[in-house]
């Protein structure tokens, strides 16, 4: 018969162990809480320095300073005195009796070309391509951007515009190259410029050639009743640029007749006494003034604000250009001359002011 041996555990051996395990154990998360506590540290440390470096790095960038400004409040354009018309009003024209029937006769509208230029630019400074010949060419470029008047191909920006245009009898004669009057082709400017004319602005025509008179003076005689340069000047009122009061001034410079000499202190005078002046003012004529000298002599009692005349002699060389010239000159404005169906400017404008063309 086999003997069965039993193996009992040693317990003192067990505890040995296992102190061991529990001793081992806490090492190693002693050693894991150190090596934690390290890293942490040196992150925290690498922080402080970064933050530091920062710091210590100078800004080279200006912080604008902000300052609290109020402008001053702009003054007011004086109020402008305005007249609103019916459609229907118009000058009115002499008597059938009078001496004057023939020429008013002639005032009916008839199919003729007149000479306004014609240029390849659908954006033209004139646009009436349809009614002109060949000729005025124009050597400006003068940008509108915004209000503003265009008249001849003279751009200039503003918000009052005046134009002061001569009537007198020597505008019935052909104008250069055929196709119509030098007052068709007056004409037919004026009602372009007028036409182009952006709302917001304000127009008046003021008609001269004796005397200067507007489409407001009453007289079937204008140019013998109106404004003669001396004792008070007649009032002259602006009217907004809206379709309905364009066509009453369109109306007024369709019928007018023209007739008589040439005269341009009376329109000049009667053009700086309106209230608010004009910031844009055209001079045209085609006529030797007889009071070109004294023009010239009296325009800073004229002219006290410097506004610029922008001049232009139409079909008119020789001495009454040079004078028209002057005034441009003298107040900053623009010539130019229509001559032989083309508008010229600059030196070829100014070689036909001489003595020598008249």
């Amino acid at each position: 018969m086999s003997e069965l041996y039993v193996t009992e555990t040693d317990d003192a051996q067990l505890e040995i162990t296992s102190q061991a395990v529990r001793l081992a154990v806490q090492r190693q998360r002693r050693k894991e809480s150190i090596q934690a506590t390290v890293t942490a540290v040196l992150g925290f440390g690498v922080v402080l320095a970064l933050l530091a470096l920062i710091a210590l790095i100078p800004s080279t960038k200006d912080i604008p300073q902000i300052i609290a400004y109020q402008a001053e409040t702009p003054e007011e354009d004086p109020p402008v005195k305005m007249k609103e018309l019916t459609r229907t009003v118009q000058p009115k024209p002499p008597g059938a009796s009078s001496s004057m029937a023939k020429v008013i006769a002639a005032q009916a509208e008839a199919p003729v070309a007149v000479p306004i230029p014609v240029t390849p630019n659908p954006d033209s400074l004139f646009g009436m391509e349809e009614d002109f010949g060949p000729g005025f060419g124009t050597g400006e470029g003068d940008g509108d951007g915004g209000g503003g008047a265009s008249f001849f191909g003279s751009r200039r920006k503003g918000r009052n515009v005046v134009f002061c245009v001569d009537y007198s009898k020597s505008m019935e004669s052909d104008a250069a190259g055929g196709g119509g009057t030098r007052i068709d082709a007056l004409k037919k400017e004026l009602e372009r410029s007028i036409n182009a004319l952006p709302s917001g602005m304000n127009v008046s025509v003021i008609f001269y050639s004796t005397t200067a008179w507007t489409i407001d003076t009453k007289s079937e005689t204008p140019h013998l009743s109106g404004f003669k340069g001396n004792g008070e000047v007649p009032e002259v009122v602006w009217y907004p640029a809206n379709d309905r009061l364009k066509g009453v001034v369109i109306d007024a410079v369709r019928s007018m007749p023209a007739v008589g000499g040439t005269n341009w202190y009376p329109p000049l005078r009667m053009a700086f006494s309106m209230n608010p002046r004009p910031d844009i003012l055209y001079l045209l004529s085609d006529g030797q003034p007889t009071d070109a000298d004294y023009v010239l002599e009296k325009m800073d009692e004229l002219n006290p604000d410097g506004v610029p005349i922008d001049t232009i002699a139409f079909e008119l060389p020789g001495t009454p250009a040079a004078r028209l010239m002057e005034i441009a000159q003298e107040t900053g404005g623009k010539f130019s001359m229509i001559y032989k169906g083309k508008r010229l400017v600059g030196r070829s404008a100014e070689d036909l002011t001489g003595s020598e063309h008249d």
